[in-house]
């Protein structure tokens, strides 16, 4: 699809010489899905893209990372025996992370749909009061430890 330059500069004043930059046509790549059988492994914990990768199509992967650290934190301080800690904390807080990254999956499918498609499933997924729930469940997570 073409890259409307003056909507963006227009939007973007102090960026215009970078817009300008940009070639005529846009494109848009797919992004890494990670999903990590464990998150830990003895005293050894991942988190973050390297635990569960989310495309930012519903832009809750950061969030989601910085939640899970806070919660290790937190698990952590909870007792001594950090291999069971680590496991108490995966469990907790994994469920939530992986409903973030199927619901983000499913809304970056229609980026390589028909342009009709497309814009039929985000009207029909504006206006579906369970996909918005589904869609911003993360974002009204209250995190462990706070």
């Amino acid at each position: 699809m073409p890259v409307d330059k003056a909507l963006w500069k227009a939007t973007f004043p102090p960026l215009a010489p970078l817009i300008e930059r940009i070639g005529d046509i846009a494109r848009y790549d797919r992004f890494e899905y990670i999903r990590l059988k464990r998150w830990s492994s003895g005293h050894v914990a991942v988190i973050g893209d390297a635990a569960h990768a989310i495309p930012p199509n519903i832009g809750q992967g950061a969030g989601c990372a910085m939640m899970n650290a806070l919660s290790l934190a937190v698990f952590l301080e909870r007792g001594d025996d950090i291999p069971t800690q680590l496991g108490e904390w995966e469990r907790a807080e994994r469920p939530l992370t992986n409903h973030t990254q199927r619901i983000s999956l499913l809304f970056g499918m229609p980026a390589f749909w028909p342009p009709k498609a497309r814009e039929l499933f985000y009207w029909l997924a504006a206006r579906s009061r369970w996909l918005t729930d589904q869609r911003t469940r993360t974002a009204r997570h209250v995190p462990t430890g706070t």
